[in-house]
């Protein structure tokens, strides 16, 4: 079992070793929760059993990841199985195995982006770098640093939700933005699950590469009952 609620696409799909039986995905502002559980009960009869509950843990959204992870760690925990927990950004360039490199991009908000570069000319991504909080336009900075070849980066590949948002920016680099399925990534992670050790449940938590807008007030009294 997958789950992902990194952005506003979530998704879950039901595995059986290297077999994908099936992936539902839907867009949503708000409310995951109320498409959560009865698609998590749906994919659960697509299985025979439950080896473990992969979960995808960040960057992301702050809500939505800790939905996600709160659905998949009370599965986990009810059935007794581990947990595997999955990055984001290679989680997506799983979707375009045999591509030279690829862009994994989601919209971070605020005018940045979360984005890391991989070679997937294998079955696994490779990350040519750590993933990143930036602007749109470091991009340039990230593929040049990478050692990936320029002239304009023709063999590059761009995938993700965020694509959208730097759709000019992506097309002045030649970076190829290629049609993907919204569950294209669900359904080509298996070689990616593969590679990530179960945890227990107690010992996954999300990934932030930014600390959340919203902080405790400070200076408050602390009141003892």
């Amino acid at each position: 079992m997958l789950v992902d609620t990194a952005s506003p696409v979530i998704g879950v799909a039901a595995w059986d070793g290297d077999d994908c039986r099936g992936a539902w995905t839907t867009r949503l502002s708000a409310g995951a929760e109320g498409w959560l559980a009865p698609t998590l009960a749906e994919a659960l009869t697509h299985l025979d059993g439950l080896d473990a509950v992969a979960v995808v843990t960040g960057p992301g959204t702050f809500t939505g990841l800790r939905v996600g992870l709160a659905h998949a760690l009370g599965l986990a925990l009810a059935r007794g199985v581990p947990v595997i927990p999955v990055p984001t950004l290679p989680l997506r360039a799983a979707a375009l195995p045999g591509s030279a490199y690829t862009l994994a991009i989601l919209d971070a908000r605020k005018g940045r982006l979360y984005a890391q570069l991989f070679d997937t000319r294998g079955a696994v991504p490779v990350p040519l770098g750590p993933p990143g909080d930036v602007p749109p336009g470091d991009l340039e900075a990230m593929l040049a640093a990478s050692g990936v070849p320029s002239e304009r980066f023709p063999e590059v590949s761009a995938v993700g939700e965020g694509v959208g948002v730097v759709a000019r920016e992506l097309a002045s680099l030649g970076v190829h933005v290629p049609g993907v399925a919204e569950d294209a990534a669900l359904r080509a992670a298996g070689a990616l699950l593969r590679t990530i050790p179960p945890r227990d449940a107690a010992a996954v938590v999300p990934e932030y590469l930014r600390e959340p807008d919203a902080q405790p007030p400070r200076g408050l009294p602390v009141m003892i009952a």
